[in-house]
């Protein structure tokens, strides 16, 4: 296969296998899980062996499985998924997106093709470690894909975004150790819309006053009401 044969197959397959998730009855706590360990095992394999550009996975890919969960978690277009990819002990869902799955990848790839005892192998890494996939010789292994691009996204979240991470900042700073570990069986417990709700919260995506004003919020809620809900959470 060429690698446009790839990538007309992973827009086909991410997109059908992406509207049967859409279209099942289920809590977003169950609906991201089979995103993650399904989808993703998926298109591993095209993953792994095409030459693709990774731009072209987060400029196309990644923008339509955002749209898709931003609608199963009720976030609106402006809110930032950075925080959603960070790992539970952080408050965030532990969450891998396509253009992180296709590291790992190539990370498994590179890693294969050096520790190889075939010489000839080994001699293939070397002669292509100037390409494209040079890029991925840093990582060790998929841990360390996870562990880069969470640090990667966690800095801008909490020193750029001064809306969207003051909330999630001051969590992250001030909550204890056993917080964090009731928090997440806790959450796994909440109906639909409070755990939506939680999301947005930590996201400070709520349709507060300031947040409809600056457009950061695009549900058209009662914003009194949100407000009080706000406060009763912090409660």
């Amino acid at each position: 296969m060429s690698n446009q044969s790839h990538k007309n197959k992973l827009s086909s397959l991410f997109t059908e296998l992406l509207k049967e998730i859409d279209s099942l009855p289920l809590h977003p706590k169950n609906k991201l899980p089979l995103y993650s360990r399904f989808v993703l095992s998926k298109v591993s394999w095209h993953f792994t062996v095409a030459d693709l550009s990774k731009t072209c996975l987060n400029e196309n890919h990644d923008n339509h499985d955002s749209k898709y969960i931003r609608q199963w978690l009720d976030l609106p277009i402006s809110a930032t998924l950075s925080s959603i990819i960070l790992s539970k002990n952080q408050f965030g869902l532990n969450m891998i997106f396509l253009s992180m799955k296709f590291s790992q990848c190539q990370t498994v790839f590179r890693n294969s093709l050096r520790s190889s005892p075939n010489y000839e192998i080994k001699s293939l890494w070397q002669s292509t470690n100037c390409f494209m996939n040079i890029q991925y010789d840093v990582y060790k292994n998929t841990k360390d894909v996870v562990k880069a691009v969470r640090s990667e996204r966690k800095h801008p979240l909490q020193t750029q975004l001064q809306s969207q991470g003051a909330i999630l900042s001051f969590v992250l700073d001030h909550s204890l150790t056993v917080a964090k570990s009731i928090w997440t069986s806790v959450q796994s417990k909440m109906l639909k819309n409070i755990f939506n709700f939680t999301i947005r919260y930590l996201n400070s995506s709520l349709s507060t006053r300031s947040n409809l004003k600056n457009g950061i919020s695009q549900n058209p809620q009662n914003a009194i009401s949100v407000i009080y809900k706000k406060h009763f959470f912090m409660l």
